[in-house]
């Protein structure tokens, strides 16, 4: 134990990922494309808010009148385009994160198998209570119920006292997962690229593009529902 070998996943977790990111950086968000998409995406959400600001003016400035109806179906019209392009534009560079997204996911997919190997049967840590069920299925994960009292590493004794039971006994598995979601996530945060506010709803910006949209339609998708269903996950 079990200080050391729970620092060593961490810092092996964070290094990566301070690694997935700075190459993430130089290889892709640092290149002539990606900047172009950066700037056809502020373009277009400029351009957006300018014609939606022009109309709403135009709109609130003209009396009620014959031919008022046919202005407000152009300005309609307008801002539908001006919002497809946004989208389009959005969607491009929601795409030019999700390769080094990918990337980063199989990396970690293979630290996990590696670790996995090195730790497999080993009792990295104690916990200073027994875990219910669900949490029991993770920390003892790999390791053999008999005899994980018997695997424990030294104890200082004022700790050696409070354990009480095998299922204290923590595996690789449940430090690797609080690793990933707390290292992970805020060496992310630091050191991260992210996309512009209207770009980053990843896979969500990508799917209510217009082209997708059209796409799943010609296979049957509806996208209401799709919509509706997304909306009912984020919550």
């Amino acid at each position: 134990m079990t200080a050391s070998e729970i620092l060593r996943i961490v810092g092996t977790v964070a290094v990566t990922q301070a690694v997935c990111e700075v190459l993430a950086k130089r290889l892709v968000f640092s290149g002539e494309p990606y900047q172009r998409a950066v700037s056809a995406f502020e373009r277009s959400r400029n351009k957006r808010d300018k014609i939606v600001a022009a109309t709403k003016s135009s709109d609130d400035t003209k009396q009620p009148k014959k031919g008022v109806s046919t202005s407000q179906e152009k300005n309609a019209k307008k801002i539908l385009r001006a919002e497809d392009d946004c989208a389009e534009a959005a969607a491009e560079l929601a795409r030019r994160h999700t390769q080094p997204t990918f990337f980063t996911s199989l990396i970690f997919i293979i630290l996990y198998r590696i670790l996995s190997a090195e730790y497999s049967g080993k009792v990295v840590a104690v916990l200073p209570f027994q875990p219910w069920g669900l949490v029991r299925r993770l920390s003892m994960r790999g390791i053999i119920v008999e005899t994980a009292l018997l695997d424990l590493p030294s104890l200082p004794a004022d700790v050696e006292q409070k354990v009480v039971h095998h299922t204290q006994a923590c595996a690789f598995l449940f430090i690797y997962i609080l690793s990933t979601l707390s290292v992970k996530f805020i060496v992310n945060k630091v050191l991260g690229t992210h996309p512009p506010q209207g770009a980053d709803g990843g896979v969500g910006t990508i799917l209510d593009a217009p082209r997708s949209q059209r796409m799943l339609k010609s296979l049957g998708v509806d996208t209401d529902e799709l919509k509706e269903a997304r909306k009912a996950s984020a919550w």
